[in-house]
């Protein structure tokens, strides 16, 4: 009955056969609004630090100081005065909060009847929510008429003429990279919680030992550790996408 009443009202939305699917038009649907109720917290959350540096007179390390022990119920000088400006704000949070960890919950639930949920209990750092935000984010796999390539552009992790794919101000550039940086930011939270998850040395899975090897290889060409790490983040994060998608493929 959730499925029919998602489609009704957004099906005609997805003519894209990649987004068909009612499973993963209910997917799409539960991810836009955890990112929504993740918005609408941010803002709130901006709102009451700002209050807080006012009570501190712009001094940030300490509006910081302020911000945590109205939440940890730490002693500051001004905590008590500075809830009570807050108190609307931080009460308008709860049920965004609360109706964001539902969705979260639904996003797991449904990941779950996809076929390829049984890949995610083979990767350590890799659950079902991740697998959810994926396929919310690039719909049924087996639909891209370029393959795996399709995958990683719509994913921001391809490279276009040689080039790494990114934001242009370029109207034709933009139009060829098809670039979005929020969709990119969902793989790259993905690869952080991979990388977390892997472990490492002697208990070093098999995405880390890739990261390892990449990173070591990245580094004598870059100028930093920091741009070796990036490079060796998206190369382990496009494993796990080239994985799934033959997993997904059978």
């Amino acid at each position: 009955t959730q499925n029919a009443e998602v489609i009704s009202h957004l099906g005609s939305v997805d003519v894209d056969e990649r987004f068909a699917d009612p499973l993963i038009i209910q997917l799409r649907a539960d991810w836009r609004t955890c990112q929504d109720l993740t918005r609408a917290q941010s803002k709130l959350t901006l709102q009451i630090k700002a209050i807080c540096r006012r009570f501190c007179d712009g001094d940030l390390k300490e509006a910081d100081k302020l911000y945590k022990s109205m939440q940890n119920g730490k002693l500051h000088k001004y905590a008590e005065d500075c809830s009570i400006r807050c108190s609307a704000l931080i009460k308008a949070r709860e049920p965004l909060e609360a109706d964001r960890k539902y969705f979260d919950k639904q996003l797991e639930v449904n990941a779950k009847r996809l076929l390829v949920a049984d890949f995610v209990e083979t990767v350590r750092g890799f659950g079902f929510k991740g697998l959810a935000q994926i396929v919310a984010e690039c719909g049924d796999f087996t639909k891209y008429e370029k393959g795996l390539d399709g995958i990683m552009k719509r994913a921001g992790m391809a490279l276009i003429d040689g080039e790494r794919q990114r934001k242009h101000t370029n109207a034709e550039k933009a139009f060829e990279h098809g670039y979005s940086p929020n969709r990119r930011s969902v793989f790259y939270n993905i690869g952080e919680a991979l990388l977390k998850g892997q472990g490492k040395d002697e208990n070093a899975g098999p995405y880390r030992i890739i990261y390892d090897n990449r990173k070591q290889y990245e580094r004598p060409n870059v100028k930093s550790d920091g741009h070796a790490h990036n490079r060796a983040m998206r190369y382990m994060t496009k494993r796990l996408v080239r994985d799934l998608y033959k997993h997904w493929l059978g």
